[in-house]
């Protein structure tokens, strides 16, 4: 699951908050044509451990930051086993400048969403990737779950590490069609807007098979008496 997070961290707004990623040269938060209620499912496989997870992008609000313009971009991460995480920040530009991160929320499985302090991401831009050679290889058909997509081929190479990565900006909010790196691959599953996948799930209310607040009341059937007859 961690090498999963990093490569996925890698290509949203939360690398420059919680990792360092080969992606974050141009990959940092910044938003596509930002829109309420556009979204994109991935399909993530990593490599290290051969598992499936499914990721979810989103743009859930709007808010005025300081007289700009704000967006709540939200990342979903849904493992093939287990409970999904959720990642909600508040953006007015790319978030690899600090400045522009208003809020952070977290939320794991079905638990209370946590607000993390702003304070986290001082320091975040004193510490530096090496300096990111990428080159375009031109528009390339992309064939998918949601069809065939016209993008933009780039190969990264960073630190000695070596990354493909196909962008169109017909796919909202970050423009992610397809990702390989030697931690895994990320494949768009379907894009669009509105409709449940375009809310927020940081209050989504878990099954009820799970909720803590669900009590559980077993009652016996019929009791017989002497005669064996119902009572």
């Amino acid at each position: 699951m961690r090498t999963a997070f990093l490569l996925l961290c890698s290509f949203t707004a939360v690398a420059s908050v919680s990792a360092q990623g080969v992606f974050q040269d141009i990959m940092s938060g910044t938003l596509i044509n930002p829109e309420n209620g556009v979204y994109s499912w991935y399909e993530l496989k990593d490599t290290e451990n051969g598992r499936t997870l499914f990721v979810r992008q989103a743009i859930v609000g709007e808010k005025k930051v300081q007289g700009k313009k704000g967006y709540y971009l939200e990342t979903e991460i849904v493992p093939d086993v287990g409970f999904p995480i959720i990642y909600k920040m508040l953006l007015t530009g790319p978030a690899t400048d600090k400045n522009n991160v208003h809020e952070i929320i977290v939320r794991e499985g079905f638990g209370a969403p946590e607000t993390i302090a702003l304070d986290n991401l001082e320091g975040a831009e004193d510490e530096k990737s090496p300096e990111a050679a990428r080159t375009s290889l031109g528009t390339e058909t992309v064939k998918t779950p949601a069809g065939d997509i016209q993008a933009e081929h780039f190969s990264i190479e960073q630190g000695g590490l070596k990354t493909e990565v196909w962008i169109s900006d017909t796919v909202r909010p970050m423009g992610i069609v397809r990702m390989i790196s030697s931690d895994g691959e990320l494949l768009l599953s379907r894009s669009g807007q509105g409709g449940a996948d375009g809310e927020s799930a940081m209050n989504r209310t878990p099954p009820e098979e799970i909720r803590p607040d669900v009590k559980v009341r077993v009652e016996s059937g019929p009791t017989r008496n002497f005669s064996g007859k119902a009572q």
